[in-house]
């Protein structure tokens, strides 16, 4: 499946040579977050409160994970409690560009 995840660009450098860990996990279920295209606007402004991050500050991440390594929480939103390995990762985007307005000016 391809899901994506959002997070502080500061855990970038650290995503990418050990992964996504579920161990480092604050919540009460220890799995790392997941969710559709559609929920990204949602995911973003949850990491933003919870990490206290500026916009500026987060980063989406394009993961792509077997369906079985999943356990749906809600529609579009998923959590894996198993590492995910850096090679999982497929894309990434600031978080800006999911805030860009789909109208632009001539």
């Amino acid at each position: 499946m391809k899901l994506r995840h959002a997070t502080p660009t500061a855990n970038l450098q650290a995503i990418m040579i050990q992964g996504l860990r579920p161990d480092l996990a604050v919540g009460k279920i220890k799995g790392c977050w997941l969710h559709s295209r559609a929920k990204t606007p949602w995911a973003l402004l949850h990491t933003q409160i919870r990490k206290g991050t500026a916009l500026e500050g987060l980063v989406v991440l394009e993961i792509s994970v077997p369906r079985s390594w999943l356990t749906r929480y809600q529609a579009g939103l998923w959590y894996c409690t198993r590492a995910i390995p850096p090679a999982r990762i497929t894309g990434e985007a600031p978080a800006t560009d999911w805030a860009a307005s789909p109208v632009r000016e001539n």
